[in-house]
């Protein structure tokens, strides 16, 4: 990690001073990131009342694509990474997030890497309250980024496309296949409303098997989404849904997140506890690149039935 040191710190100074750079061959490079730093007073039946400064998933990374020497065909990559700019120093400080390359075209595209699931991805914009303190990951498995992927993406037809993602098993006792996790979606954008449907199979153990559908409405100021999740962990299941709505009002954004979930019980995550969320939020979008945000969140824990409560404040800084 020492030697990663001097390059992360380059490219981050690089990203300040001249975040998209194009070269004379029409390849084109975009050092990019954000900062999401809240201050957090949480709450716990189970322990005591306290304030956090919180470094919610706060990344930078380099992005790009370019000419790959084959006729049609473009190569594109991501090397992204988290940092944690509250707690954590030298080796803890940074952690992998999105590393991935890949070549599109008229067929679509092939990655092959580090990355988000297909269903993770789309479920994405459902989830008004993601990297922060009551996530999706707090009530359901399925967020997963997974390593060793191979990924194949088909190109957009009347609105419609796939996702294929196979996890080879490289010599893990019995599971050593090319294909032993598998993860597939598939979408369609019908005017204002997007449907999408997941499945995954061996991602996060052998017996595991996760179905999603998604709903997503979107016109105007209004964003309304939903999710239902059922998971199968050997027999033992677990399913849950999402309601969440969004209303834009210039540059505030009023959010409401609804969660009804028993996917612990399936007890495939030890972060998966909370088996109920009601959750208020208010972002204000000060500027291009900055945002303020607040929440208020309220959750049941499943297993025991205690409640929390967190109290964010915070800014979302781009760059």
């Amino acid at each position: 990690m020492k030697t990663l040191k001097p390059t992360l710190i380059a490219l981050a100074l690089s990203g300040a001073m001249a975040p998209t750079i194009a070269s004379a061959d029409d390849n084109w490079v975009d050092v990019y990131g954000k900062l999401m730093l809240t201050v957090d007073m949480v709450d716990e039946d189970a322990g005591d009342d306290q304030w956090e400064l919180n470094s919610n998933a706060t990344r930078f990374g380099v992005k790009g694509f370019g000419d790959s020497g084959i006729d049609g065909v473009e190569v594109f990559y991501t090397m992204e990474w988290a940092v944690d700019v509250t707690d954590e120093s030298k080796e803890k400080n940074l952690s992998s997030r999105n590393q991935f390359v890949g070549l599109r075209g008229g067929f679509g595209e092939i990655l092959a890497g580090r990355k988000d699931t297909p269903s993770k991805t789309v479920v994405k914009k459902v989830d008004l309250f993601n990297d922060y303190q009551m996530e999706f990951k707090t009530s359901f498995n399925g967020e997963k980024r997974v390593g060793n992927m191979i990924q194949y993406t088909t190109p957009k037809v009347g609105g419609f496309k796939a996702a294929v993602a196979i996890v080879p098993g490289e010599d893990t006792g019995t599971n050593d296949g090319l294909a032993d996790g598998v993860s597939m979606s598939a979408q369609y954008k019908m005017g204002d409303f997007t449907f999408g449907a997941s499945y995954d199979d061996g991602i996060e153990g052998d017996d595991v098997q996760l179905a999603r559908a998604m709903a997503l409405y979107s016109k105007d100021a209004w964003q309304v989404g939903f999710m239902y999740q059922d998971t199968d962990n050997d027999g033992v299941t677990g399913d849950g849904m999402v309601f969440s709505t969004k209303y834009k009002m210039n540059k505030h954004s009023l959010k409401l997140q609804l969660v009804e979930s028993d996917a612990w019980e399936a007890g495939v995550s030890s972060k998966v506890k909370y088996t109920s969320q009601q959750i208020l939020g208010w972002d204000y979008k000060a500027s291009k690149k900055t945002t303020f945000v607040s929440y208020l969140g309220f959750s049941e824990i499943g297993a025991t039935g205690d409640d929390d409560t967190v109290l964010g404040f915070g800014i979302v800084q781009k760059f």
